[in-house]
This record gives structure tokens, C-alpha cells and sequence, in this order.
């Protein structure tokens, strides 16, 4: 590369990779508004709560990022939906549907704190290789018209436009995690 180049700046991946990975805020607000809605009108909150939970861990299983947890923390958010549901219609349930409550909600929980483990792992990995990676190096990896772009901007007076920004950003994600999704398929 030209070292004509200017320095790009700062770029934080690790943000765009855990919004990238979030749930859908339309979809968790419909769970809070219904899941609410159910305890108003529920004798016991504690069953509606819990559906609600498992609901907002479906979406959250459902949504974009790794997917090594996505189908059974999908199947255990049903469970846990289901048997909430099952025990708000059975007023007089036993103590085994109560475990099981217990027993789903503790492997909904821990599949949880994997998934959010492994999406912050995977953001750390990709803004510790952009920030390894050479300036020159980067400026190879960007597409050639945001290159182009990025080039006008940075040796204008004036400030990156902030879509020029977000272009870059999700730009150096891409490169990034193709990059991480190579090494990873190598190292299998």
C-alpha cells in the first residue's frame, strides 16, 4: 500500500458485533408489555414471570451471533414457556411440575450466561484482531469505493460523516470475522 494513506480512526467492532448480536428491541418490548399485561390479571405474578422470561430468551436465542446454544436454548425457552403456562392452568400443581419449573428455568439461565459469554468473547477477538492488524493492512481490506471515500474524507478539513463511519465500521466487522470464521474453520 501507498503510505500516502492516512491513519483510519479508531474503530470499535466489539460494539457493532454485540448490537449486531442483540435481540430485537420490538420484539423484547411485546414480551414486557404482554408478560406485564399477564401478571396484572394472574392470581400467582410468579408464573407469568417466568413465561415471560422464557420468552425473552427465546428472542434472544433467536437472534443473530453464534450459534452453538441457539437450538437447545430454544427448546428449553419453550419448556420453560410451556410449563409455565401449564402450571398458571393447573392451579392445584405438584411438586414435580414445580421442579421442573425450577429445573428449566436453571438450564435457561445457564444456556443464557453461555450464549452472552460467547458473543462477548467473540467481539473481544474481533476488535483485538483489527486492533492487531497495520494500519496499511487495513486500508487493503476495505472495499475499493469506501476506501475512496474514506480517503476524500480523511484528507478534507472536515469531520468523517457519521454514515461514512458506520459504513467503516461494519466494512472492518465484515473483514473481521470472515477472517475469524477462516481461522476457526482451520483450526477444525
Amino acid at each position: 500500500m501507498s503510505p500516502s494513506y492516512p491513519d483510519l480512526p479508531p474503530i470499535d467492532v466489539r460494539h457493532a458485533y454485540l448490537a449486531w448480536c442483540a435481540p430485537s428491541p420490538w420484539l423484547i418490548a411485546l414480551v414486557l408489555a404482554s408478560t406485564s399485561t399477564w401478571m396484572w390479571v394472574a392470581p400467582y405474578p410468579v408464573l407469568p414471570l417466568l413465561a415471560g422470561f422464557g420468552a425473552a430468551a427465546l428472542v434472544g436465542f433467536r437472534s443473530d451471533g453464534p450459534g452453538r446454544t441457539r437450538r437447545t436454548g430454544s427448546l428449553a425457552s419453550l419448556a420453560l414457556i410451556g410449563l409455565a403456562v401449564w402450571a398458571t392452568t393447573h392451579p392445584a400443581a405438584n411438586v414435580t411440575l414445580h421442579l421442573l419449573l425450577a429445573l428449566a428455568t436453571a438450564v435457561v439461565t445457564a444456556l443464557l450466561t453461555v450464549r452472552l459469554r460467547t458473543i462477548v468473547g467473540m467481539a473481544s477477538r474481533l476488535q483485538a484482531r483489527v486492533n492487531a492488524t497495520p494500519m496499511a493492512s487495513r486500508w487493503s481490506k476495505l472495499p475499493t469505493a469506501v476506501s475512496t471515500l474514506m480517503l476524500q474524507q480523511l484528507r478534507g478539513a472536515g469531520a468523517l460523516e457519521p454514515s461514512l463511519q458506520r459504513t467503516l465500521v461494519l466494512a472492518t466487522l465484515a473483514w473481521a470475522a470472515n477472517e475469524e470464521a477462516q481461522e476457526m474453520e482451520y483450526r477444525r
